[in-house]
């Protein structure tokens, strides 16, 4: 099955034509290749640059398909090394849902099933962290958070490409975040302590005390203090919320929270 779907492109800073037109003729054959409907398909190509700032060009597709969003995302000094990384990447994330909807039709659903550890392009980090200023936040969001597992959290993570994932716990409706880190390979943050989670196959550890309570600005000055971490993950003394503060591509912050 082939799909007539292609995809949207939306260019933002001294991206080229040629540039531009690169992005259909590679992610394009992706999309057409993908064995199931496909509801939507768009590309991003962003190029960051400045006098203090090294060359840096982001690619991120987003494609849904059978109602499940998938998206690739990869930073690179050249556009080509960032398209050509992206697409490389959503075909494994394609491959990997395909693999996950044969087994939901065969009845076997386990997780585990083709493996949790991904050979993915790497993304560089911090090459635009080379400001000589403090870091701010320049976005906040919030979004109404899925209530998972930590298998499906882990699943949802891997389809997006995201470095964490931030959702509400099956059990107990806490602010949770799962992340690549830990001796294990995956690692589960919450905003209250509980019992580890059972009957999950992504092969988790579990940090035995809550995230910090602290104010934003609190959490932009720790953020901003350790260059080498990507995000903060914090309970809001003001509600209890857990929410995420994470660096972007271009050094400053955003904030994630949830809905409700």
């Amino acid at each position: 099955m082939s799909n007539r779907t292609s995809a949207a492109v939306a260019v933002r800073g001294a991206v080229t034509p040629d540039e531009a037109e690169r992005v259909r003729d590679v992610v394009g054959p992706e999309i057409a290749a993908i064995g199931h409907p496909v509801e939507q398909a768009r590309v991003r190509l962003t190029r960051y640059a400045g006098r203090s700032l090294p060359m840096l060009v982001v690619a991120q597709v987003n494609v849904v398909v059978a109602d499940r969003m998938v998206r690739a995302q990869l930073s690179a000094p050249s556009a080509e090394e960032a398209i050509d990384g992206a697409a490389a990447g959503l075909r494994w994330r394609l491959n990997r849902l395909g693999r996950r909807l044969a087994a939901e039709r065969s009845g076997d659903i386990s997780l585990s099933h083709g493996g949790w550890r991904p050979v993915c392009l790497p993304t560089p980090s911090g090459l635009l962290i080379s400001r000589n200023r403090p870091r701010k936040l320049v976005r906040s969001k919030s979004c109404r958070l899925a209530v998972q597992d930590p298998d499906a959290a882990a699943f949802t993570m891997e389809l997006r490409d995201y470095s964490f994932h931030l959702f509400a716990d099956d059990t107990t409706g806490a602010e949770s975040v799962l992340y690549r880190g830990g001796p294990t390979g995956y690692r589960l943050l919450r905003t209250t302590v509980g019992p580890d989670p059972v009957s999950t196959t992504v092969p988790l550890s579990v940090r035995g005390w809550p995230a910090p309570r602290m104010r934003v600005a609190q959490a932009v000055e720790t953020l901003d203090a350790n260059p080498a971490r990507s995000f903060v993950f914090f309970t809001d003394p003001s509600n209890g919320r857990g929410r995420v503060l994470y660096r972007r591509y271009d050094g400053d912050f955003a904030l994630l929270s949830p809905a409700w």
